[in-house]
């Protein structure tokens, strides 16, 4: 698991929750609040992207380390909706999850923000812009610098909450937000002098997610 200073998720505080008059709209770079069913601690983090598997299942992804299987999830913006959703895979490498969603109370989107995501991509090469959205900075672009093993190394902005955020070049989702050493880019430094992000390698997320669990297309 990814822990402490350099994991991407959690670290950011609460948005005030709104009101919902039917399903609550959700995609890659949706926020949701992570409950951890022993504690009751909560946790910031992000959508992937909201799919469905080989069942028809609406389910989503997000980073493993932002919950473990049995921990309920909320819309950030509409909390009052409750539980929308409970993490029923987590792995720690590579980094992702899956979350079995409320067909009832979520209507998946392919556009949140900025980001829009119509395919499942390969990793970027040396140099390929790509950009990342999250509900901690939206939607912020740059370049990859390569890979380290489940690691697509890229110089997107990210920061506390915004792990499980999508990383994707054009409409194509290549990874998502897992880590990164400070400093962040919120730290008074202009950019480019923050330091690099680490996102899960989305190949290695659908191998996972194709051969432990009930695999994944986008919705």
């Amino acid at each position: 698991m990814v822990t402490g200073a350099g994991a991407l998720g959690g670290a950011a505080s609460m948005a005030t929750a709104q009101a919902a008059t039917g399903p609550v709209a959700l995609g890659g770079g949706s926020g949701i609040i992570i409950t951890e069913q022993h504690s009751g601690e909560k946790f910031l983090c992000s959508l992937s992207a909201v799919g469905r598997d080989r069942n028809n299942n609406l389910i989503a992804l997000t980073a493993g380390h932002c919950g473990k299987p049995g921990d309920k999830v909320a819309s950030e913006y509409f909390e009052d909706q409750g539980n929308i959703g409970t993490f029923t895979h987590s792995w720690e490498s590579p980094d992702v999850a899956v979350i079995d969603l409320d067909d009832s109370k979520v209507t998946p989107l392919r556009t949140v923000g900025g980001t829009t995501i119509n395919r499942i991509g390969t990793a970027p090469r040396f140099g390929e812009p790509v950009c990342k959205e999250g509900r901690s900075t939206g939607r912020t672009c740059a370049w990859a610098w390569g890979q380290d093993q489940n690691f697509i190394v890229e110089q997107t902005c990210a920061i506390g909450g915004d792990s499980g955020g999508p990383l994707v070049r054009g409409d194509e989702l290549v990874g998502l937000i897992s880590w990164g050493p400070e400093p962040w880019c919120n730290h008074p430094f202009p950019a480019p002098f923050h330091a690099p992000d680490w996102s899960t390698n989305i190949a290695d997320a659908m191998n996972v997610i194709n051969s432990q669990a009930e695999g994944f297309t986008l919705a």
